[in-house]
């Protein structure tokens, strides 16, 4: 008997889906929506996950298969009136692909970095407590690649949209960095770069915009919320 199944649609990616796209999927159903037995979810649906990966994994077993959905009429890639594949959606940190549109709250699962704001409403309710931005010198931690070491840096002020800070190093405009500190963690990206020299040192103001943030707690030190 015939494999009727659509692997594609299982591990919900389209046909020309490329093979990192196809991996991302994979673990992300099973990992991040929990369909592994380990994590509560269903041994039939986690068997059923495995086999369509298993197949499109191996690029002449996919071969393969794609022949056959051909054969009974299934086509395997996007239809001529949409030749251009759908962009890929991928982390704007560690640049890895990612399965979907990331859920609120959601963080990437290669490099931790927050993908969707868990209130993105919340924003729009934002009361600063004295200003549209506040000044804060705090100590951060940044990533400007990954993987790579975290870097210092000293807060200069804050809003909800985004942040200024300074460091050591030169950031190239649009680049997208990980942000780590005591109140917050956020994916940004650096919108304007200045020179400063502090104590004869050169130290560079680096302004960002966020991406997505995520407090530590719901009430903080840089703003409160009202209903």
């Amino acid at each position: 008997m015939k494999n009727r199944r659509n692997y594609y649609r299982i591990l919900q990616v389209q046909p020309d889906a490329s093979a990192e796209v196809i991996r991302a999927s994979y673990h992300t159903l099973m990992r991040v929506l929990k369909q592994h037995p380990d994590l509560g979810g269903s041994p039939e649906n986690a068997a059923l996950l495995n086999e369509a990966y298993e197949t499109l994994r191996d690029p002449g077993r996919r071969a393969a298969y794609d022949r056959g959905l051909k054969s009974r009429g299934t086509r395997p890639a996007r239809a001529a009136s949409n030749p251009k594949p759908a962009p890929a959606i991928t982390c704007p940190v560690c640049r890895k692909p990612l399965a979907r549109k990331p859920l609120p709250g959601e963080r990437c699962a290669t490099c931790g970095s927050v993908l969707q704001s868990k209130y993105p409403a919340d924003f729009e309710k934002v009361e600063m407590r004295s200003a549209a931005r506040i000044k804060a010198e705090r100590p951060i931690l940044f990533y400007s690649a990954w993987p790579g070491k975290p870097r210092t840096a000293t807060m200069i002020d804050f809003s909800p949209n985004g942040m200024r800070f300074r460091c050591q190093e030169r950031l190239d405009l649009k680049s997208a960095l990980k942000i780590c500190c005591e109140f917050f963690e956020a994916s940004a990206r650096v919108t304007n770069v200045s020179e400063e020299t502090a104590a004869g040192k050169s130290l560079y103001a680096v302004g960002v915009s966020f991406l997505a943030i995520r407090f530590a707690e719901p009430k903080g030190t840089f703003l409160h919320t009202t209903v």
